[in-house]
């Protein structure tokens, strides 16, 4: 008896998942990358987001994405992707300092200020220089920093990011990428929508966290 009432319940929460998912409508709340991305982790939700330091809407949007972040389930990995789109040298510099504070395991931490030094400060980065003089202001390590953000290795990091932009189908930043299946970009947030547009992101988990207990 226990064991059926067990499979009654998971049948239950299979339910819900599959009825919080049937309003989401393609094309209005999330546009299908066809064919599906593979993912970096196949036992879990891989959510992604394609941002820039260098776009304003990704430093709106940034405060809201981290406090949901960090209430994501244990089933859910979030990842970042900092893109180029051939925007120019502002936007290639920038996606080298994700890209090197991330290999040095500073992304998450510093993230904030990188933002908040290009959007608020006006902070002058067009040289490298000045680039490692705010990072070793900011209790980074120089050199190590420095060897990093200059290797071959982090420049096809780079060149790679926009080859997954253009393989999941994304035009604009911030997007964030639901399992290698779902895209949903994200608006400005003029209308302080930016929960209500998670709220919708959090639907899409549950599609595909149902999608995957089907296989």
């Amino acid at each position: 008896m226990a064991r059926l009432h067990g499979l009654w319940a998971a049948a239950l929460v299979l339910c819900a998942l599959a009825a919080s998912a049937q309003d989401l409508q393609a094309g209005r709340d999330y546009d299908p990358i066809a064919p599906a991305q593979p993912t970096s982790d196949a036992s879990k939700v891989v959510v992604t987001e394609f941002f820039s330091y260098a776009c304003p809407h990704c430093f709106s949007f940034n405060p809201t994405l981290t406090i949901w972040e960090n209430k994501l389930p244990k089933d859910v990995r979030f990842e970042r992707v900092a893109v180029v789109f051939g925007k120019g040298a502002t936007w290639q510099k920038l996606a080298q300092v994700f890209y090197a504070l991330n290999a040095i395991g500073k992304a998450e931490q510093l993230s904030p200020a990188v933002f908040g030094a290009i959007h608020v400060e006006g902070a002058d980065w067009q040289t490298d220089a000045k680039i490692i003089d705010w990072m070793a202001a900011h209790d980074v390590n120089r050199n190590e920093f420095t060897a990093v953000f200059n290797s071959l290795s982090l420049r096809a990091l780079v060149a790679n990011a926009d080859q997954l932009a253009t393989a999941h189908e994304v035009r604009s930043v911030p997007t964030l990428v639901v399992d290698g299946k779902y895209a949903r970009q994200i608006s400005d947030n003029a209308n302080g929508d930016f929960p209500q547009q998670l709220a919708i992101v959090d639907r899409l988990i549950d599609k595909a966290r149902a999608e995957k207990k089907q296989h």
